[in-house]
């Protein structure tokens, strides 16, 4: 079967005028040690589901909170913007961020890695998971199917109007905000650093 013919249907999305990925394969068997700022934590909350009472989770949408609250009810859940973090420089061991930047414009995406990096202790670490995204279409769906710790598998997806993003991009932010990259792994739709302070 090809990868083509792997892509989901959804209902109400036409995949005419709407860039819709096959599933993708996301194992999470480890996030970083410590304290933990997960930016743009709402919806599935998938990094607070792991860390628990170690994690921070902010995301600027309170519905989005409510949403992930269930799945990872031992978070510290904040309503936040990522453009201004309400916390004190150097703050957290380490952050993450999973499929967030797909919902930042790109003229945010920058400002948002800088407060990550001002948050964060020195040698910190900073994971991403998230889109490589570059189509003409309407929208820009990424369907995946989730894997964490002693959890079951779970499908989600994350959707986005027309923007260009990929791992390129965020590797010119993350050195232009003083990160350096450790780890870079990049699939067809989907990419994952692993930057540090």
């Amino acid at each position: 079967m090809s990868e083509e013919e792997n892509i989901p249907d959804i209902p109400g999305v036409d995949s005419e005028t709407n860039k819709i990925t096959p599933y993708q394969e996301i194992v999470i068997n480890e996030i970083p040690s410590g304290s933990i700022i997960d930016i743009g934590a709402g919806g599935e909350g998938v990094i607070a589901q792991v860390g628990g009472k170690r994690i921070t989770a902010v995301d600027k949408r309170q519905g989005e909170i409510d949403e992930a609250k269930d799945k990872a009810p031992d978070a510290n859940w904040v309503v936040a913007d990522a453009l201004d973090l309400p916390f004190e420089n150097e703050e957290f061991d380490n952050a993450t961020s999973f499929f967030c930047g797909m919902y930042m414009s790109n003229k945010d995406l920058p400002q948002s890695i800088k407060e990550i990096y001002r948050v964060l202790k020195p040698g910190g670490e900073f994971w991403i998971w998230d889109s490589k995204i570059d189509t003409d279409k309407e929208s820009f769906i990424i369907v995946l199917s989730i894997t964490l710790p002693e959890k079951e598998k779970f499908g989600t997806g994350y959707g986005t109007g027309k923007k260009l993003q990929n791992e390129e991009m965020y590797k010119e932010h993350l050195l232009e905000a003083g990160f350096s990259i450790e780890e870079m792994q990049v699939n067809k739709y989907w990419f994952f650093i692993k930057a540090k302070k």
